[in-house]
């Protein structure tokens, strides 16, 4: 099963996200959920790398069964890009709790955390 986690702050942003585990649908390189939360994840990660700059602006890891993304801090992003990321960040929480819906939380479990200050 894939494990999502998504962590929001106070303001209802997520900051995080954390994908781990494989959905074991099918054989690797043939699994449609696998591959359906992986292209949703990198496609995020590869165009947060057009915006931002990796390891000032965020981090992220891209492993076989380990994909992992973080704004370090939004207060330190100019107003325009601060959009563009939390647009990217919710739209990976959206698309992946909409494959969750298809799934039946068969093949994967979605988590929210909220930041409660």
């Amino acid at each position: 099963m894939i494990r999502a986690r998504f962590k929001f702050d106070d303001e209802q942003r997520v900051y995080s996200f954390h994908l781990t585990g494989h959905a074991d649908y099918s054989e690797a390189g043939k699994d449609i959920y696998c591959s359906a939360v992986s292209a949703i994840a990198q496609t995020v990660i590869g165009t947060l790398t057009e915006f931002f700059k990796p390891g000032q602006d965020f981090i992220y890891t891209l492993n076989s069964g380990d994909i992992e993304c973080q704004i370090l801090d939004y207060a330190t992003l100019s107003k325009e890009n601060r959009i563009r990321a939390e647009s990217l960040m919710f739209s990976a929480y959206i698309g992946i709790k909409q494959i969750d819906m298809i799934a039946g939380q068969k093949y994967l479990s979605v988590l929210k955390e909220e930041e409660h200050s």
